[in-house]
């Protein structure tokens, strides 16, 4: 390998460790105004439980006692709580909680202000809220690197580092992956399994099939959505084969099916059929008891799952189907537009003007097939989401595996722009720069506009939010923007009022007292029209379906009169009312 070479492949891994580093701290530091949402709460419990449980472990085994590796009834007691969902995220979550936190809860002596049985050390180094999230940080992180040496070797250097941050710079990406949740670490670990399948293809080293198969296990014990990779990269695979499958015309059906069932058992195929089953199953301590029942049971419960709402074009979803153009107009409308504009002019030239786009094939190594594994890929989970008889169960968030594979796209046609602007190499390092910093602009600015209301994120073809609104789109999901709500309750609150919190839960709330955003007298005054009644003050976070909340709220207190309205860009996303007092005597 020439001096020049290794200079060049240095530099490569220096910037894809300077995107990860990027991009796990500009997530970290947003974060901190990040209102928590309603699923986080139930994972901030659920992570608690994982962490508890590898600490008693250790403590048992630490005393010599091995049983402790197969007592059910430590596992279930630990992992049985929102089992509906697998755990790596979860006890990722736990663990840098366990670690990163700092303790600053005024609590009973040898108790934990959450749920966690004992007080404990810790570095001390992050909130609580921080340290849960910081997983999902570094996920996303590592998913940028991932996209950033997929186009290097496609298509360039530039184009590259345009496609990784035009990946994270995608405002509801940016979001979710903020969150401790699932949806962005799924599509970061899908992100990155595609990228080791795809070094398998593009190499003979087996140790590129191993990753492959490793992460592709960490990718089923992150979501569900890993079960539908193996089909996208299984068709690739054969159509990447083609020729060789194809054989000769006089091939006898028998020797044709052999070819084939060679081919099927390449290493990669086989690391991500053994392992990755594996590596889930070890995973995931509770399908090791009643393992054909618990994992029926899963499967079963997302077939099934139940139906949430979501407002379209002025008219309310709560049961499938979707209409057919609901994933490609919530794309188109919440995407930045020069992404879009630029992924379809890459995926163009990607395939009319390949020989003036690709990079030379490193030695050893053998095209992967990069444009129809990258369009797959972008495609892929729109299609499942398309799907008729898919429930519905949310946004955007659920094709969001898409993205990167769509910043591959643009990145690919900014490469193509450079190389077309300038034939020199002088001339195209000092444009290529220039040009990514260009096209990233806009997508920063949609970020930062957006922030911390990504869900109410809509671009320019929308008309904005207050465009959006006007279309009957969907506002937000999930009760986050009660952090918005909050400096006024800290401030116009009396002492120990109970509060109707509508669609926050408690668990979110409980976080928002222990990180200092809401006064810790404050209480939760219960759930739905009970709750209502019960309260002092009240909210109502506004989606099509909770106008009913806010006409309880007229009703029990007596007036229409809110006190305060949080709104984004315009758009109202939360509504605060207070009970008026009692009216005093007269005189």
């Amino acid at each position: 390998m020439s001096a020049g070479v290794k200079r060049a492949r240095w530099l490569d891994i220096a910037l894809a460790l300077l995107l990860f580093c990027a991009t796990t701290m500009g997530l970290l530091l947003a974060s901190r105004s990040q209102g928590f949402a309603r699923d986080e709460g139930y994972y901030f419990h659920a992570a608690e439980h994982h962490a508890a449980y590898y600490e008693e472990l250790a403590s048992r085994l630490s005393k010599g006692e091995l049983r402790a590796l197969t007592d059910r009834a430590l596992i279930d007691r630990y992992f049985s709580y929102n089992n509906e969902h697998p755990p790596l995220l979860k006890t990722l979550f736990g663990l840098s909680w366990r670690t990163l936190h700092r303790c600053n809860c005024p609590s009973e002596p040898g108790q934990h202000a959450l749920s966690y049985p004992k007080r404990h050390r810790t570095l001390g180094l992050l909130t609580n809220g921080e340290a849960m999230r910081l997983p999902s940080h570094l996920l996303a992180g590592a998913l940028c690197a991932a996209v950033y040496l997929i186009g290097r070797r496609s298509f360039g250097r530039a184009g590259a580092l345009c496609a990784a941050g035009l990946t994270i710079l995608a405002p509801r990406h940016f979001f979710h992956a903020e969150l401790s949740c699932f949806d962005a670490p799924v599509t970061a670990m899908l992100g990155v399994t595609t990228w080791a399948y795809l070094r398998a293809q593009q190499t003979d080293k087996k140790s590129w099939a191993v990753l492959a198969g490793v992460l592709f296990g960490l990718s089923l014990s992150t979501k569900h959505n890993a079960f539908f990779l193996p089909p996208l990269l299984l068709g690739h695979a054969l159509w990447l084969r083609r020729d060789l499958l194809r054989g000769e015309a006089s091939d006898s059906r028998q020797t044709a099916t052999r070819r084939v069932l060679r081919y099927l058992f390449q290493p990669w195929a086989l690391s991500m059929a053994l392992l990755g089953p594996l590596v889930y199953l070890l995973s995931w301590p509770y399908l090791w008891f009643q393992t054909v029942k618990r994992f029926t049971w899963y499967v079963g419960f997302h077939l099934h799952h139940v139906h949430y709402n979501i407002e379209y074009l002025g008219q309310n979803y709560n049961r499938p189907p979707y209409p057919w153009h609901y994933v490609p107009v919530m794309t188109l409308l919440t995407m930045p537009v020069v992404t879009l504009l630029l992924a379809v002019l890459g995926a163009l030239l990607w395939t009319l003007r390949r020989e003036q786009l690709i990079e030379p094939l490193p030695s050893g190594e053998r095209s992967g097939g990069e444009l129809p594994l990258v369009l797959l890929s972008a495609l892929w989970p729109m299609l499942i989401i398309m799907r008729p008889g898919t429930p519905i169960f949310g946004a955007e968030k659920h094709w969001l595996p898409s993205v990167p594979f769509v910043a591959l796209l643009a990145g690919a046609a900014v490469s193509y722009l450079i190389r077309q602007t300038s034939r020199h190499a002088r001339h195209q390092a000092v444009l290529g720069p220039l040009l990514v910093g260009l096209v990233l602009t806009p997508a920063a600015l949609s970020v930062w506009r957006s922030h911390p209301y990504g869900l109410s994120h809509y671009n320019a073809l929308a008309g904005g939010p207050v465009g959006a609104a006007n279309l009957g789109m969907n506002r937000q999901f999930w009760g986050y923007s009660v952090r918005g709500a909050m400096p006024f309750l800290n401030r116009a609150l009396a002492p120990n009022t109970p509060v109707y919190f509508h669609d926050a839960n408690w668990f979110q709330l409980r976080m928002s007292q222990l990180d200092g955003f809401l006064r810790r007298d404050i209480a939760d005054a219960g759930m739905e029209e009970p709750g209502v009644v019960g309260s002092r003050a009240a909210m109502v976070m506004h989606e099509k379906h909770f106008n009913k909340y806010e006409y309880w709220i007229w009703d029990a207190y007596g007036t229409t009169k809110p006190s305060f309205v949080q709104t984004h860009l315009g758009v109202p996303l939360c509504t605060v009312y207070e009970r008026p007092s009692p009216a005093r005597g007269g005189q």
